[in-house]
């Protein structure tokens, strides 16, 4: 049988901090090609650095609660959520439970999470390590038992639940099923291991990087208004504020995020990883473009 969580309230308050996070990387941007330069402007830099990221994690999360689902048969139980999985054999399923009052805080430790969207571990007294994915609190929580942990889930039917396990028990397994236990942060260790991919996207973060700091410091030292723009002969248009060049760093940095994501989805399988060094590829050309870009238009300005 399959089980799903409730999902309203993550989803909702999931969608409310995407919103946020890519309004405040938005408003960084627009605000970037208004002002002059000044203190503010370490300010607007910072907002689509660091808003573009968390967005995307925050939408890994939204991700996480729309598939999340908890299966149950007479071999084992399967858990989905996002590109975690854990698969265990019924044999190893040695509870299951609603929490106790005496058992908390039943809340993850340090990390991205909401009320909706409980994910994580977290080291708790008198039950020892215990893995969060759920969307309720202790009160709409199970406790499921495994030899080296526990897990922490919120199927909505929690009677439901419990009553398949203890009928799977009675039944008995036909075969013992392979376990199975797979994290995303394998991923991101499997990539750091590999030498091309490492070079590839430290290249591409690297270049972003510098010509944001080449520019923030030329910005300075330029008229108030650099060409932004050439016509088909090549003579200068489009003549803008200088703080205006730093959008241009800031293209670099967003294709290096987005080369970054795509990649590490297609890295996950073998025959696709010469695609992912390809898209990772790309981010540095793209880099190297744009810091081609930025010195012409420092040369006709100058």
């Amino acid at each position: 049988m399959t089980f799903r969580p409730v999902r309203a309230l993550g989803l909702l308050l999931g969608l409310l901090f995407l919103a946020l996070a890519l309004g405040a990387a938005a408003l960084g941007v627009i605000q970037l090609g208004r002002v002059g330069f000044s203190a503010w402007i370490a300010v607007w830099i910072a907002l689509p650095l660091l808003g573009l990221p968390l967005a995307l994690v925050v939408a890994y999360r939204l991700h996480g609660v729309l598939t999340a689902r908890y299966q149950l048969d007479r071999d084992g139980l399967l858990l989905r959520w996002g590109l975690s999985i854990e698969r265990v054999p019924l044999a190893d399923v040695l509870e299951v439970r609603p929490p106790t009052p005496d058992e908390g805080p039943l809340r993850p430790g340090r990390g991205l999470w909401w009320p909706g969207c409980l994910i994580g571990r977290r080291a708790i007294g008198g039950l020892g390590e215990v893995e969060f994915f759920a969307t309720a609190g202790p009160e709409g929580m199970l406790l499921v038992r495994l030899p080296d942990r526990w897990l922490a889930i919120s199927p909505s039917d929690r009677d439901g639940f419990r009553q398949a396990y203890v009928d799977a028990v009675r039944m008995g397994s036909l075969e013992r099923i392979a376990g199975q236990h797979l994290r995303p942060d394998f991923l991101f260790n499997r990539v750091w291991a590999d030498r091309w991919a490492q070079a590839l996207v430290l290249a591409g973060l690297t270049a972003s990087l510098l010509l944001l700091a080449f520019l923030a410091f030329q910005a300075s030292t330029l008229p108030t208004q650099v060409a932004f723009g050439f016509d088909p002969y090549g003579r200068p248009e489009s003549l803008v504020p200088p703080t205006r060049l730093l959008l241009l760093p800031m293209i670099a940095g967003f294709c290096w995020l987005t080369d970054l994501v795509i990649g590490l989805w297609l890295y996950r399988r073998d025959d696709q990883r010469p695609l992912a060094y390809g898209l990772w590829g790309i981010a540095v050309l793209v880099a190297g473009l744009l810091w081609g870009a930025s010195l012409q238009i420092l040369a006709a300005s100058g």
